[in-house]
């Protein structure tokens, strides 16, 4: 049996879902189109129906509760669950339709681009939106749903959110091979903190929870910095210039050798004191995937596991889907040399 709801009940939970999303009523309200009072009916009358406290209203602030944050989980559910009725229903004769709304990083974002093009090469009706951001706003984008999926890399799996672990990839040094620092081929904790580093930098505020990047895990080893700027290829144009050195992970550092000469640029691997980005798709927990995202998903998956069958292909751990904890151990990598050029 299906209850019986308010029919203005949907009504109510967009407007509790923006007024969560913009902690203000008058903010929901610019967004929705609609008068502050009207979305403040619409917050009064759902905490009426439901019996409970959604928000603690402070002066003029707005604090979403513990029920409030539960309820704000299920809401987003139910519009992506609608979303989803929507493109599954109207997709006839078995072709896909409908959007798809995808985050990556550039690394990623590059190998899968021969996968995203046969796809919408067989799905003509299935438009695909790309929204290239850095990792920490792939995360928060997820988890707000505003995007049906993300490929990013992190160093630690998600707890909040499953992540897919499609590659790992292993942290370098970058540097000049006539660098004047004298680094050895395996640098220890101490020989880093003496060098100059070109850093990369994600935001000027900190965040309360940060997410497991190893920009981030690097921040340790990287005491002195001479520069720092949120492009890796400008990155790599200061360490050729010897301005200092720098950390990157090895797609990251393969996706940006690009435009120039870097035959000056030598790299040495660090994942005996930095851990392994994880690349991967990661989707939000008890999300209702729609049929093209899902179909979109798939293909990359077994993109990834064709270029791992390739010779001196990348490290890939296909096909392990994992909510928190550690990632399973990765096939044997062939032994690499320890230090290597472009």
């Amino acid at each position: 049996m299906i209850p019986e709801l308010n029919g203005d009940f949907l009504q109510w939970l967009r407007g509790f879902y923006y007024v969560a999303k913009t902690g203000s009523v008058r903010r929901a309200a610019e967004l929705m189109h609609r008068n502050p009072s009207t979305i403040s009916y619409q917050l009064r009358s759902l905490e009426t129906e439901l019996n409970t406290v959604l928000f603690d209203r402070y002066k003029k602030s707005l604090q979403i509760t513990p029920e409030g944050k539960k309820l704000l989980g299920w809401t987003i559910t139910t519009f992506e669950t609608l979303q989803s009725m929507r493109s599954a229903v109207g997709t006839t004769d078995g072709h896909l339709q409908g959007d798809i709304f995808l985050g990556a990083t550039l690394p990623v974002a590059i190998m899968a681009v021969d996968a995203i093009a046969a796809f919408r090469a067989e799905n003509p009706q299935v438009n695909i939106r790309i929204q290239r951001a850095l990792s920490s706003e792939i995360v928060q984008a997820v988890k707000e749903s505003r995007l049906d999926f993300g490929l990013t890399g992190m160093t630690a799996l998600p707890k909040l959110d499953t992540m897919e672990i499609l590659m790992k990839a292993r942290p370098l040094l970058v540097m000049r091979k006539d660098s004047i620092w004298d680094i050895p081929p395996i640098p220890t904790e101490a020989d880093l903190e003496r060098l100059p580093f070109v850093i990369f930098q994600t935001s000027l505020e900190e965040s309360e929870q940060p997410t497991p990047t190893l920009q981030y895990a690097a921040r340790r080893l990287q005491k002195n910095t001479v520069i720092s700027v949120n492009n890796y290829h400008l990155i790599m144009q200061f360490v050729r210039c010897d301005v200092g050195v720098a950390i990157m992970d090895e797609l990251c550092y393969r996706a940006t050798m690009f435009g120039s000469d870097w035959s000056s640029i030598v790299s040495c691997p660090l994942d005996h004191l930095l851990p392994n980005v994880l690349y991967g798709i990661l989707v939000r927990r008890h999300k209702h995937i729609s049929p093209q995202a899902q179909a979109l998903m798939d293909a990359l998956r077994r993109h990834f596991i064709e270029l791992a069958a390739q010779p001196f292909g990348p490290t890939f751990l296909a096909g392990q889907t994992q909510k928190g904890g550690q990632p399973k151990a990765a096939r044997p990598r062939r032994k690499a040399s320890s230090r290597k050029g472009d």
